[in-house]
């Protein structure tokens, strides 16, 4: 991977971690500020959300770039 697809996938990671952080945000604000009018149900929704983005941010933590490439170049017809 060269180094303008790294930098671009750790600024997709840098994105993702900052979503993760203002939902976190927003749903703990909806939990003490909305007390009584439906404030977990809410929250709970939010919560699902950041629990998804926190698997995808996982999911590209782990990628292995290396293969990546070599099913890119495969599918591309330039392997060999």
């Amino acid at each position: 991977m060269d180094s303008a697809s790294r930098n671009e996938l750790e600024s997709i990671k840098r994105e993702l971690n900052s979503i993760i952080g203002e939902l976190d945000s927003i749903s703990s604000g909806v939990r003490r500020d909305f007390r009584g009018i439906g404030n977990d149900t809410c929250a709970n929704c939010i919560d699902r959300h950041i629990s998804s983005l926190r698997s995808a941010k996982w999911s590209l933590d782990h990628l292995d770039t290396n293969a990546l490439m070599d099913w890119f170049k495969r599918q591309l017809g330039l392997d060999g």
